[in-house]
């Protein structure tokens, strides 16, 4: 054991959107050693987490429980006296139904620091995102949390008559196993028959689905909706506002299936903008763009620049790296003042002012055909370099077959990547998913890193009529956002059946 004890914080992961986990909960999560999760914890939080966390799955399920709740204690108290930082992952609040409390005596007896997190409550945000409010000035002006799940699976001791008469909104956590005895409790104690009820399963995730009835029918309803956990039931005449306020579902993007492709170290906007929609989405980073150690290719061109009279960036990482490595060799922008500058796709044309450097050329049409032809325009002649991935020729040899003089320079190197998700490629696509591309590499690599034997059966929608062609090539059903931005991509899969 460390001389120095380390700490537990408890924090509230929210319901699962990662977007509800609180400021001061992400911060403490950021800086774990240790990440003890419960089942109920979504991929998405757990993502959050530092790399080199290590991770530890306490998660229980109804009858069922991977790790007794006093070894959890310990798994606690161990790590936290071996000085690690441990964040103790509970879905919802830990102190509402989570055993917080439990999981903190055993840290006070051993004199261990510890901070609560609270998080926001899965029965308040699953109605929520079904569009039902808790309260109401015109229906209930109080809430009743209540558990469905009591020890030892008995729910006599709840007090049925005193609900009832609060004449509040009740929510019942865990309780789709009792549902039948918790609905006949509030019979026996005098409810009305008639009092709206609703069931929100797997709340603020792609999957969620909502169950609205009555107090009357709501436990032969749920049989046929096949009803299963998680899910938050509520009882009270707010639920009846439930399919007026509805927002979440009513996407039109909800709870499609798309495949988010995307290199390893780019961040996540299309992801989270579509997870914020309710579409389920496979994050797939399905390329990897390495850096070229002791690249020759580029210390001949930088060395060589003066033999040329245009320099072109096939994509914003030949300039990246292209720059780093000319500032390594201590050189800046000044060493390509004589040559005439261009650049393929407003990425690459953005990444280059960021370096000093406003390209001459740069097409609106972001194609090798259209780039050739805007040199032919601009009647560039001499000597010209493009800058451009090892495995992807297609600029160089596009300007080759136009007649120009052209070289071409490896910026780096592009390892693609297989599906590493809960199921292979091929079952998500013939369960109806759609797949979005970003860029042309994105194609390449989607296509590389998996084995689809037929590829005319994915439904790829694109960004820019170079990743449309690339789609194209590969024989799919091709469409094509409007716009070359995130915008018009998630528009265009909006429109998708």
């Amino acid at each position: 054991m460390s001389e120095k004890k380390g700490r537990v914080i408890l924090i509230g992961a929210g319901p699962g959107d990662k977007g509800l986990i609180t400021v001061k909960g992400l911060e403490y999560l950021k800086q774990a050693d240790v990440v003890v999760y419960d089942r109920l914890v979504s991929s998405d939080v757990l993502s959050l987490s530092p790399e080199g966390a290590e991770f530890i799955n306490v998660g229980k399920v109804m009858n069922h429980h991977n790790i007794p709740q006093p070894e959890i204690n310990k798994i606690l108290l161990n790590k936290a006296l071996e000085g690690k930082n441990v964040v103790r992952l509970k879905g919802g609040d830990p102190f509402v139904f989570g055993r917080g409390g439990e999981e903190l005596e055993l840290l006070i007896e051993n004199n261990i620091e510890y901070e609560v997190v609270p998080g926001i409550t899965s029965a308040v945000s699953a109605l929520a995102y079904a569009g039902i409010p808790v309260t109401h000035r015109d229906f209930a002006s109080s809430i009743h949390f209540v558990t469905g799940h009591a020890k030892d699976g008995l729910v006599e001791n709840i007090d049925f008559k005193a609900l009832v008469a609060s004449k509040g909104t009740i929510l019942f956590y865990m309780g789709v196993s009792t549902l039948s005895q918790l609905i006949n409790g509030l019979i026996e104690a005098g409810i009305d028959k008639n009092t709206p009820c609703a069931a929100v399963e797997n709340g603020t995730r792609s999957n969620m689905r909502t169950l609205i009835s009555t107090v009357e029918n709501m436990v032969s309803d749920a049989e046929k909706f096949q009803l299963r956990s998680p899910a938050v039931i509520a009882v009270g005449k707010v639920c009846s506002l439930g399919d007026k306020f509805a927002w979440y579902t009513k996407s039109k993007i909800f709870s499609k299936k798309i495949i988010v492709t995307r290199p390893v170290v780019s961040n996540n906007i299309l992801t989270d903008r579509l997870k914020n929609l309710g579409a389920e989405v496979i994050d797939y980073p399905c390329i990897k763009i390495n850096e070229i150690e002791n690249n020759e290719s580029l210390f001949s061109l930088i060395k060589n620049l003066d033999k040329y009279n245009m320099l072109v960036f096939a994509s914003k990482n030949s300039a990246a790296y292209f720059f780093k490595t000319l500032n390594e060799n201590n050189k800046d922008s000044r060493a390509l003042s004589h040559l005439v500058i261009g650049a393929l796709g407003k990425s690459t044309y953005d990444e280059l002012k960021k370096y000093g450097i406003c390209a001459d050329i740069m097409p609106a049409d972001y194609t090798f055909t259209a780039f050739a032809k805007s040199l032919k325009m601009a009647e560039i002649h001499g000597n010209i370099a493009v800058l451009e991935a090892v495995q992807d020729k297609r600029l160089s040899d596009e300007l080759k077959n136009n007649g120009f003089n052209v070289t071409s320079y490896n910026a780096y190197d592009i390892k693609y990547l297989p599906l590493d998700y809960i199921k292979p490629m091929h079952e998500y696509i013939d369960n109806g998913a759609m797949a979005a591309f970003t860029s042309s590499a994105a194609v390449h690599g989607f296509v590389r890193g998996n084995k689809i034997d037929d590829l005319s059966k994915i439904k790829a929608v694109c960004i820019g009529k170079l990743t449309y062609e690339t789609a194209l090539n590969y024989k799919m059903k091709v469409y094509m956002a409007e716009k070359p931005t995130i915008d018009s991509l998630i528009e265009k899969l909006k429109e998708m059946e």
